[in-house]
């Protein structure tokens, strides 16, 4: 019997190398439920310390301020749950975009109001400062829940502006392009390494059907609490 060689896109060394790729993707890995905590940390720990070195490495070539303390935990919610809701690129974007505005808008209303007023960044705490940090995260506060885009690290951002530390629009620009630098590289990791359905801009809710651990939401359908309160309904 004469064997023909096998043909076909399949058996080509690209495709057995892409599949091979593939099976490295977190989305393949996540299907083991066994392995899923390890290889998120794991993607957690490689893809947050590789986007906060890189935007650090930019801030020090450019010496503009990409680098903030809130970027931190946005990282964190980017690399930890993914395909949560806060970690949209919207949600992300708009929040700390709004906090800049918000923080400066309370700085500067609060310097009007008290014209001998001196930022906290460069003196001690003062009612003033008190009145412009309160304004600021109330302002957030607002901004965020009203538009739907709550991501709780932007009211530190708002903090930041209102304290005066954003000397000037180039260091609030600077804010705002790291924050852009952060999604692009979330959707770098996440969707083409990770193989993952990150959001280009709008969260999906239908990922919670299949990527519930990543969404940051419980493993099972409903939570033990809800469990309890259906036992307790059908008891009745």
């Amino acid at each position: 019997m004469i064997r023909h060689p096998q043909t076909g896109p399949q058996h080509t060394r690209f495709y057995r190398l892409v599949a091979f790729f593939t099976k490295l993707q977190l989305q393949y890995l996540h299907h083991d439920p066994r392995n899923r905590k390890i290889f998120s940390i794991l993607h957690l720990i490689f893809s947050g310390v590789t986007a906060l070195t890189t935007i650090t490495i930019m801030a020090y070539l450019t010496k503009l301020m990409l680098l903030f303390p809130p970027l931190g935990p946005s990282a964190f919610i980017l690399f930890h749950t993914p395909l949560s809701e806060s970690a949209s690129p919207r949600h992300l974007i708009m929040s700390h975009t709004l906090a800049v505005f918000c923080g400066l808008g309370a700085l500067a209303l609060t310097q009007i109001c008290f014209p001998d007023f001196r930022e906290a960044a460069s003196a001690a705490m003062n009612w003033p400062s008190v009145i412009a940090i309160a304004l600021s995260m109330g302002s957030i506060s607002i901004a965020m829940v009203g538009l739907k885009c709550v991501h709780p690290p932007a009211a530190a951002t708002a903090l930041i502006a209102a304290m005066g530390y954003l000397e000037g629009p180039v260091q609030a620009g600077g804010v705002i392009v790291a924050v852009l630098f952060l999604v692009l590289e979330a959707i770098f990791f996440n969707r083409l390494l990770g193989g993952l359905p990150y959001p280009l801009w709008r969260f999906d809710p239908r990922v919670q059907k299949t990527h519930r651990f990543l969404t940051g939401s419980p493993e099972t359908a409903s939570s033990r609490w809800e469990a309890l309160k259906e036992k307790t309904f059908h008891r009745r």
